[in-house]
């Protein structure tokens, strides 16, 4: 009877021991699905956006303003080729008279959606008609960018109808990394140092609706982008007249008009 005893004993734990292994098996099998779901989740993220940083490409045309209002002599010819620095590809038309008629033939024009304006040393004569396809342009999912100084914001404001206060503030400017997320902008250094004293800023809080700082300072920003419509007016507070630190400068200008 002990031996029959023993040996049913044995039995029974050997059959405890196999369920114990067959349900361990079962869970392992079971929960590796789960695992693999969650990996494949990922990895299509991340591989789309690869792609989209492998396929992502700068714009093939600009349209720049090289008038009397702008210093055509030092600041235009490099900043055009600033813009072209990395990017070949792009054309960079240039247009030197603001009546009527050449403004509305260069807002018009379809295959181009980027305007930039150079640093201006004096106010440019621009119309009330002209100031209104200006905004039509921006308002119809176009890009138009402002390089350089408080003569610039001031047109801004009469444009636009922004109320932008300017402002000064010592670099070096950080990365405002709460707005730059999924723009162009999400790409510079955390840090861009100031090249010159010719940098200038416009007060944060005097950005209207829709604005946003991309690069900032103590309440001061030398980079910021507004939607206006379904475009984009940007501006980026610096005049290009020095090649100290131009790389970093030359990339807040390609982000600027790259939105």
């Amino acid at each position: 009877v002990a031996m029959v005893s023993s040996r049913t004993l044995n039995t029974v734990s050997c059959a405890a021991a196999l369920m114990c292994l067959a349900l361990a098996v079962v869970h392992v099998r079971s929960s590796r699905p789960s695992t693999l779901f969650q990996e494949s989740a990922v990895v299509p993220q991340q591989t789309t956006e690869l792609s989209w940083l492998q396929t992502s490409s700068f714009v093939d045309q600009i349209y720049m303003y090289a008038g009397l209002a702008v210093d055509n002599k030092h600041e235009t010819g490099f900043i055009a080729k600033e813009i072209r620095k990395h990017n070949y590809q792009t054309v960079v038309r240039l247009f030197t008279s603001l009546d009527d008629a050449t403004v509305r033939a260069v807002l018009w024009d379809q295959s181009v959606h980027c305007l930039v304006w150079p640093p201006l040393v004096r106010y440019p004569g621009i119309s009330e008609t002209a100031k209104t396809d200006l905004r039509a342009y921006a308002a119809a999912g176009n890009n138009v960018v402002f390089l350089g100084n408080y003569v610039a914001v001031q047109f801004m404001n009469d444009v636009f109808g922004f109320q932008l206060t300017d402002d000064y503030q010592n670099g070096p400017y950080y990365r405002n990394d709460r707005n730059v997320r999924n723009t162009p902008f999400q790409y510079l250094p955390s840090r861009i140092e100031q090249a010159s004293i010719e940098t200038y800023a416009v007060k944060t809080r005097s950005l209207p609706p829709g604005g946003k700082s991309m690069l900032d300072t103590l309440g001061a920003t030398v980079a910021f982008a507004v939607r206006y419509d379904m475009g984009t007016v940007c501006y980026v507070g610096y005049n290009y007249n020095t090649p100290f630190h131009a790389d970093q400068w030359t990339r807040v200008l390609h982000s600027a008009i790259d939105m």
